[in-house]
């Protein structure tokens, strides 16, 4: 895979002054309305970041994995609160500080601002094109955006395809792109009758990764901004 960028010099300062914590799976890292007042960074594990719906249904915001930053990562905004939450997809093992510590430390080195200025950029297309694939493609190209990510996210290659080396349940799927379980079961249906992908043991090997990106009209981004992280 293509190394994506990391902010390395905040991570290795997340890394010297944060708390270490450990969740299990299914735990709650916050909720929404709690304050927004610690940034967390994932040393392993999976971790889902929510939004609900006025409708009712869960939307995945964040997909995160190892090396992920995360939390109150809007800095120098003052007090607000969580429109999301983080949960933890399996057992996961993190760092947790303060943010008003790391708005100091982006303040007072250059090096650091230069990196936060370019990871949140990255996040923020990261986001922008995610959101215009689930609300322009109809589902089934949502679904196909979100699989095109997740091969560069979590694929390996293979003799047949790309393995995206992650377990994910329909309802994960679901959640990904804002829908039901029972329309994520049809459209998974389809590409696998049309030879796009196969399933085993809810893990998802995609054959033909150029027809994905045939179905959501790919503009073929910078690797650092298709990711589902």
């Amino acid at each position: 895979m293509v190394q994506v960028f990391q902010p390395n010099l905040i991570i290795q300062f997340i890394k010297e002054n944060g708390t270490n914590i450990k969740v299990k799976k299914d735990e709650y890292i916050y909720h929404t309305g709690d304050k927004t007042d610690c940034i967390y960074f994932l040393l392993s594990g999976e971790v889902f970041v929510c939004r609900m719906q006025p409708e009712g249904i869960e939307l995945v915001t964040h997909f995160l994995n190892e090396d992920s930053i995360f939390g109150a990562v809007t800095l120098f905004c003052g007090p607000k609160t969580f429109s999301t939450f983080a949960q933890a997809k399996v057992d996961s093992e993190l760092l947790r500080i303060e943010k008003h510590m790391f708005e100091e430390a982006i303040y007072a080195h250059p090096e650091f601002t230069k990196e936060w200025m370019k990871w949140v950029d990255i996040e923020r297309s990261r986001h922008s094109t995610r959101m215009r694939d689930l609300f322009m493609f109809g589902k089934y190209g949502a679904l196909a955006s979100v699989l095109i990510r997740l091969t560069n996210s979590f694929g390996v290659k293979k003799s047949n395809g790309v393995l995206i080396d992650t377990k994910l349940t329909n309802q994960e799927l679901a959640k990904l792109i804002g829908t039901s379980r029972e329309v994520v079961n049809r459209h998974l249906r389809e590409m696998r009758n049309d030879g796009i992908l196969t399933i085993d043991k809810k893990k998802i090997t995609v054959l033909d990764l150029e027809e994905l990106k045939r179905i959501n009209n790919c503009e073929n981004c910078d690797i650092n901004v298709c990711q589902i992280f």
